[in-house]
């Protein structure tokens, strides 16, 4: 079987943009995120699985059996994310006792988190997020290195979002897809088969 064209490949990546952007904007109801981030997960394993995505009517059909199931991480996230950005600028300006040793330890410990997740998301492909979150605990704790990469590949996407806004549309399934192409090389490929 003979690799696909430059045609094939630009029709493929032009897929996921796709996805990301309508990803971008069934988010902006934060109560949707955590359906978002689990559809796009099981919607990528089946692109790196069969070479191409779902319908848009399956895709749907797994987006509302995953609303309910995620209700509470699209809140819980952004809340989390205001509690360390709060965190950050109150230790940084001296308004809460601590100092830098106390601000590297919260950085530390919000870093560690954050991997976990990370780590998470690919899991979510056959999982549900309590069940996802568990084994992306398990998996950074057997294998640091995952996270770290996880985390290295968070940092590129975040820097493609802020230097080039427009790309921040189509970046949500390529960053799934950087997740999933993470877990597979450093975790291992099989390690998502068995729920």
């Amino acid at each position: 079987m003979s690799a696909p064209g430059w045609k094939e490949q630009l029709r493929r990546v032009a897929e996921l943009a796709m996805l990301g952007i309508v990803a971008v904007l069934l988010s902006t109801a934060v109560v949707t995120i955590g359906a978002v981030v689990a559809t796009l997960s099981w919607a990528v394993r089946h692109w790196i699985e069969h070479d191409d995505l779902p319908r848009w009517s399956v895709l749907a059909r797994e987006l509302r059996g995953r609303i309910l199931p995620g209700l509470l991480v699209g809140p819980a996230g952004v809340l989390a994310a205001l509690v360390v950005v709060l965190q950050v600028r109150w230790l940084g300006s001296g308004a809460v006792p601590g100092g830098t040793g106390v601000l590297v330890a919260s950085l530390v410990a919000t870093s560690t988190l954050l991997a976990a997740v990370l780590l998470a998301v690919p899991e979510l492909a056959h999982r549900g997020w309590r069940a996802a979150l568990a084994a992306g605990w398990a998996t950074l704790l057997r294998v640091p290195l995952a996270g770290a990469a996880a985390l290295g590949v968070t940092i590129i996407a975040a820097l493609l979002g802020v230097l080039l806004p427009g790309v921040a549309f189509v970046l949500p399934a390529i960053f799934v897809l950087a997740l999933h192409a993470v877990h597979r090389a450093v975790v291992g490929p099989d390690a998502l088969t068995s729920p």
